[in-house]
């Protein structure tokens, strides 16, 4: 009997987590760009980037989310560092919103009787409203809560049940920091302060746990909460890591003072603003300690930025994108180093885009040992290779705007928008490629044999104009590369072409379906452009002028 409430418990849990993550998601794509115009709006000066925190957060219900967005308009410099410190500070109490809630009604009420009714009408509505992207959000909001609530009420009959055979109490003479441990490593396994706060509530109201061991489990998962920042931020802009610091040193300061006031906290709570429900209680002290960080911290924003700013100092080694540092301006150089660059964007392109080929290959029996060795060797994902690859091209006409107020020459200028041209075109390549790399993963999982086999001799094409462009690359004389340029792109419309010939006619043998037939159409087109914008790229770049712009203009074969 008991098992079956520990499973029911855990069962709770689980249905609780998958809740809260779904209403993260829905109400990101209801909210969409108004929330993140809130956002930005609203933390131009520290005050209103506290406030504005503190709201989204409320109704995002998750001060991740929140937090992580933050990072993301630090990096984008869409918010400047030292107000994205007050944006960290008000989600902290944002995030309590869920814990007022969930101790007001989901304890109070039969939440169970009322949320198996707005499951059943959410998900029915689901079913009908699928086309209707807003409306099928709305009733997918509902689900959530649904689940949520059910969820709850699980985690409190399985809990009714485990308390008379638990007993937290015996543990209670180590002292509170025992109880800071457990939230810290359940706050940090699951990655929500909202579900340890949630489980809390569940034990206080069991019994099992005291209103003091309750609080003291609830610092432990603010500190939690801090880790998937730190590891979010830890690559990026400086003030990007600033910030992801930042919540983490908030958290373990608030976690420090409410520890050693953790006593008095609760006779505040109790006996002077006469709080005696033990579960309102503690959301009150959740609350109390997170507004207690907010007036500890505004005083000294600035000294807090500028104590940031000098123990994470910009370094130079940190790469977010391919770009040489401090490349010269003079104009004789600069030539140069613009070639350089452009040149080396190119080879990480052809990296970039034979790890988009050829990244989602099966690993064989055969070859385990070698796809092992491989796959510890990829240190860096195709996504965050292609945002390298982006921001190299926004660093590059960085550099390029920034020599147009030098005095160039007119030979000089022309080989800058060359060099610019192939740069444009080898981004050009990455997106499209990005853009299939869906396709491909839905490709390599096929039962279709025909279809994987097309994915295959897709595979084994790209290898070969892989090996035919680094020939290319090595070529010196202009004339020969551009004979030879020719030929390849020739090459390139031949084989598509034919690879278009046999999809049709395996479409008539019944071989490939409709939709099967216009994706791997629709792929092949997408690798015909890819080639053909390295191809222009490369031209752009070794060639003179006139020769790119008449290899860039040849009709299509």
């Amino acid at each position: 009997m008991v098992m079956i409430e520990i499973w029911r418990f855990l069962a709770g849990v689980g249905l609780f987590l998958y809740a809260m993550d779904m209403l993260e998601n829905v109400l990101k794509k209801l909210a969409g760009r108004s929330f993140k115009l809130f956002l930005r709006k609203y933390t131009q000066r520290l005050f209103t980037s506290v406030a504005g925190g503190a709201v989204i957060t409320g109704l995002l219900q998750s001060s991740s989310v929140v937090s992580l967005l933050v990072l993301a308009f630090v990096e984008s410099g869409i918010i400047s560092f030292k107000n994205a410190l007050g944006v960290i500070l008000g989600a902290n109490v944002g995030t309590t919103l869920s814990s007022w809630i969930v101790a007001t009604v989901g304890f109070k009420l039969d939440i169970e009787s009322y949320s198996l009714p707005v499951i059943a009408v959410s998900t029915i509505a689901m079913f009908f409203l699928h086309k209707r992207k807003q409306l099928y959000n709305s009733a997918k909001l509902l689900l959530s809560l649904g689940l949520l609530f059910l969820g709850l009420s699980f985690m409190k009959a399985g809990a009714e049940i485990m308390v008379e055979d638990v007993d937290l109490g015996r543990y209670a003479h180590y002292g509170s920091l025992i109880f800071v441990l457990i939230g810290f490593l359940i706050t940090t396994l699951i990655q929500s302060s909202s579900a340890t706060v949630a489980i809390t509530l569940t034990a206080l109201y069991t019994g099992v746990l005291d209103l003091n061991m309750a609080a003291a489990v609830v610092i432990g998962s603010e500190l939690g909460t801090t880790i998937k920042i730190v590891l979010s931020g830890m690559r990026g802009s400086i003030d990007k890591k600033r910030v992801a610091w930042s919540n983490f040193f908030f958290n373990i300061a608030t976690g420090i003072i409410a520890f050693l006031l953790l006593p008095w906290l609760i006779i505040f709570i109790r006996d002077i603003i006469h709080i005696n429900d033990p579960l309102l209680a503690l959301v009150a002290f959740q609350t109390t300690i997170n507004l207690l960080s907010i007036m500890m911290f505004m005083p000294f924003i600035h000294w807090f930025a500028r104590w940031l700013e000098r123990m994470f100092k910009d370094n130079h080694d940190d790469e977010v994108s391919f770009i040489t540092q401090n490349l010269p301006v003079v104009p004789e150089l600069a030539i140069d180093a613009m070639y350089r660059e452009a040149e080396n964007l190119s080879v990480k392109n052809i990296e970039f885009l034979k790890l988009i080929i050829m990244g989602s290959t099966r690993p064989s029996s055969e070859h385990f040992f070698s796809n092992l060795r491989a796959l510890a060797q990829s240190r860096v994902s195709a996504d965050d290779m292609y945002g390298r690859l982006k921001q190299t091209e926004g660093d590059i006409l960085e550099y390029y705007a920034l020599l147009q107020s030098e005095d160039l020459s007119p030979e000089q200028y022309d080989f800058l928008n060359k060099y610019i041209t192939a740069v444009r075109n080898n981004i050009h390549a990455a997106k499209s490629l990005k853009d299939i790399q869906h396709d491909l993963k839905d490709f390599d999982n096929t039962a279709n044999d025909t279809l994987y086999a097309h994915y295959l001799q897709l595979k084994e094409g790209w290898l070969e104009f892989e090996l035919s462009f680094k020939r290319l690359m090595a070529i010196d004389d202009k004339h020969l590369l551009f004979e030879e340029l020719t030929g390849v792109m020739k090459a390139a419309f031949v084989h598509y072409n034919n690879q278009n010939l046999m999809i049709i006619e395996e479409l008539k043998g019944k071989k490939l379906s409709e939709v099967e037939t216009s994706t791997l159409m629709n792929v092949q087109r997408e690798i015909l452009s890819a080639k053909k914008s390295l191809l222009r790229a490369l031209a752009y770049l070794r060639l003179t002028a006139t020769q790119a712009h008449e290899f860039e203009f040849l009709p299509e074969f």
